[in-house]
Formats: C-alpha cells, sequence, structure tokens
C-alpha cells in the first residue's frame, strides 16, 4: 500500500543515515509470501531486528512472522500494527515489540483529553480518535480565521499557525505533515490489562 511504501522509505533512510543497513524485504501482500521462508533468509542474512511496514490487509501475515520468530529477532512496527489483534495473536512472541504511534492515552499526563475521552466514551481511546479530533480542532481553528476553502488552506499552511488539541500544540511544517514528536510504545505482559488480553502497549518515556 502506499502506507507502508512510504513508511518503508522513511525507514530505510533513517536506518542507512544512522549507519544501518537493511538487509533484505518482504512483501506481505504476495500471495506466495512464507514467514517461514522469510524468517529464514533474514537470520542467514545476519539480520537483527524486523520491522513491519504493514497495513491492516497485511497485519494477519506479519503475525505469523512474530509467532514464528519467537523473539530471536528484536521487533519493531508502525502504527497499523498497534490493533488488539496484536496483542490477541502476538501474545508472549510480541512482547517486548517497539511501535511507532502518534499518541498514547497514558503519554501525555498534562492533557486532558484521556479524562474527558474516557467520560465521553466509557473506556480508553486509541491515537485513532485523538488524530481525528485533533484534526477536527485544526479544522475548526483554521475555519474561524477563514471560512473558505482556500482560507482554511492558507490558515493550516501559514508558519504561525497553532491550536491546541488532545496531543497538545498542533502545528504544522511547510510540507504538510504535522510538527509532533513520535510516541513509542512496547507490548508488556500485565495482569490487569487495559486490553483484556493479558498484554498492553505500554509508552516509553
Amino acid at each position: 500500500s502506499n502506507y507502508s511504501q512510504s513508511l518503508k522509505t522513511e525507514f530505510v533512510s533513517s536506518v542507512s543515515l544512522e549507519g544501518g543497513q537493511v538487509l533484505s524485504e518482504f512483501d506481505l501482500s504476495q500471495a506466495n509470501f512464507s514467514a517461514a521462508k522469510s524468517l529464514q533468509q533474514a537470520t542467514e542474512q545476519g539480520a537483527e531486528v524486523l520491522m513491519f511496514a504493514t497495513n491492516s490487509e497485511t497485519l494477519d501475515k506479519a503475525l505469523q512472522v512474530v509467532q514464528i520468530n519467537k523473539k530471536q529477532l528484536n521487533l519493531l512496527g508502525g502504527d497499523d500494527v498497534y490493533n488488539i489483534k496484536t496483542l490477541e495473536v502476538g501474545g508472549e512472541q510480541a512482547s517486548g515489540m517497539v511501535l511507532a504511534i502518534p499518541w498514547h492515552i497514558e503519554g501525555e499526563s498534562k492533557s486532558e483529553f484521556p479524562q474527558k475521552s474516557r467520560q465521553l466514551w466509557g473506556g480508553d481511546v486509541s491515537w485513532r480518535t485523538a488524530m481525528a479530533y485533533d484534526a477536527t480542532v485544526a479544522l475548526i481553528a483554521a475555519l474561524e480565521k477563514n471560512p473558505t476553502r482556500s482560507g482554511v488552506q492558507q490558515a493550516l499552511s501559514s508558519s504561525d499557525f497553532s491550536t491546541t488539541g488532545a496531543s497538545g500544540a498542533i502545528r504544522f511544517l511547510p510540507s504538510g505533515d504535522r510538527r509532533t514528536p513520535v510516541q513509542l510504545v512496547t507490548i508488556i505482559r500485565k495482569t490487569d490489562s487495559r486490553s483484556g488480553t493479558g498484554y498492553d502497549f505500554e509508552p516509553i518515556p
């Protein structure tokens, strides 16, 4: 998918800049993809880490790799891996996996959004809800400045545009991307897990 390709490109670039090397790429969307063969090839090439740039359609195949890996290689993932299925299916084999997501309900202690969203929805919300909220807040702020199509575009692209959302200040880079830090989370075993699976995504400080 375009999402996976974009994430892969950014990851490869970052690894290369830090002096690392991507040894192999495997396309989970291929009909003949084999989790066992792919993992064996990566291991034989000396891989130390597996990074999953999956989308929702390929998550099941990624979780097959997680199970077969048996915690031999370190695991990384993009925000599409942040899914209850990863906790249910991955279980102990996924514990220790690190994911990069835009926001976590326990990652922003000063925000009122977690408490208010719990009151409204009767439970925890994910990064997707928080980002949808932030997008709505940004749109409202832009409409207040100039309620036209071009006016909204100009307001959002302005270097001095700023408003406050679930994850703090909402600002944008000249590229149009959000100017915000990434929240890293890891999967841990937890007897009183919020997810009810015995495992949770926990923020890494």
